[in-house]
């Protein structure tokens, strides 16, 4: 076995590599949505009570900032500041008769992902179109920046294997949704970079030749380097199989 694992070739390490980095990425996207789906459901629930009992603006105003000094002494990390409770009522009211399909669908969302839509007033189709494409796609707001200079929005898609044509599709479409979305009068148009392990230069230019917004695609480096990583995956390895030796003559 020892022998197997030393000429392991190099796109076998690579398969062994990539297939690692992509169930260690789904395990955290799962967890994501699970945690979205519980945040969600608990900032739902503080809504509807808000709503139910009547928490206007004016005298309600004292009663939240009450509430929320009272909460946040007990559950600090939650972001349960006065508007962020103000917010979750907005959430329950613009949601309360929607159907079910929508709801299922915004639950999964991140909360900032929810206030966003609420902020801009989007119908029930483009809600659920933004929401089922920002799970199924995996956007992610922390890849999003704004560059003083270009004044615009900076997207950055970061994939952990070759360039693929259908990249350029979805940041197409990403940025189409940014720009209706996220995207200020006074800024300019929103721009993509999509950064691979490894491109080909014609696959690149056939992919954008057709393609109106300004997106590039641009590889990278690890900073470990490659022959280093194979050893410490190789090393682990080996380190299995003793375990597994000796758990066997036990």
């Amino acid at each position: 076995m020892n022998k197997e694992i030393q000429n392991l070739t190099e796109n076998e390490y690579e398969e062994i590599l990539n297939t690692a980095i992509t169930q260690i990425q789904a395990s955290r996207n799962a967890i994501a949505v699970q945690i979205n789906t519980a945040a969600n459901s608990t900032y739902w629930n503080l809504g509807k009570l808000l709503h139910d009992k009547k928490i206007e603006g004016g005298y309600g105003s004292n009663i939240i900032n009450r509430l929320s000094i009272d909460l946040k002494s007990s559950f600090p990390d939650m972001g349960l500041s006065p508007r962020n409770l103000w917010n979750m009522k907005l959430f329950y009211e613009r949601y309360v008769n929607s159907d079910k399909k929508l709801l299922q669908a915004v639950a999964l969302l991140q909360w900032g992902h929810n206030l966003l839509i609420i902020n801009k007033k989007l119908t029930d189709e483009e809600t659920y179109y933004y929401a089922r494409e920002s799970v199924s796609q995996n956007w992610n707001r922390d890849l999003l920046f704004s560059n003083r200079k270009l004044n615009c929005l900076v997207a950055i898609d970061l994939k952990i294997g070759e360039f693929k044509s259908e990249y350029v599709g979805k940041m197409n479409m990403y940025l189409s949704l940014l720009d209706k979305l996220e995207k200020e009068e006074t800024e300019n148009q929103s721009i993509g970079i999509i950064l691979c392990a490894e491109k080909d230069h014609l696959d690149v230019e056939l992919a954008l030749q057709d393609i109106n917004k300004p997106i590039a695609v641009s590889d990278y480096e690890l900073l470990v380097p490659k022959n280093e990583l194979q050893t410490l995956i190789l090393n682990e390895m080996k380190q299995v199989q003793i375990t597994d030796n000796d758990e066997a003559e036990k």
